[in-house]
């Protein structure tokens, strides 16, 4: 096993000492919060970033899946669908009696 040298060990002392002096425990303590502080931020920016694309793909999806059910109600309103359904239900064009304008 590897010795430490002294001089790394009482470089480790010094700095502790100097960290939890009273005139640089604010210090210390302040850059400390800061740090997490940023840390904290950054994380929840990028967990917002994460949730921001998964909406816009959901839009995304949502405006293709309503795209798709409006050429679908245009194909079953189409005249020549219409049509088929008055074959097929016996339906007939209403008279000129049974037409009812609403102003």
């Amino acid at each position: 096993m590897a010795l430490r040298k002294k001089g790394t060990q009482k470089f480790n002392n010094r700095l502790i000492e100097f960290l939890f002096n009273p005139a640089a425990l604010p210090f210390t303590l302040a850059f400390t919060t800061l740090a997490v502080l940023f840390v904290a931020f950054r994380m929840k920016g990028i967990e917002q970033a994460y949730l921001l694309n998964n909406i816009q793909s959901d839009i995304q999806k949502a405006t293709i899946r309503n795209k798709e059910l409006k050429a679908s109600r245009a194909r079953e309103m189409s005249v020549p669908r219409l049509r088929e359904f008055a074959v097929k239900y016996d339906l007939k064009e209403p008279g000129p009696e049974q037409i009812i304008l609403i102003p």
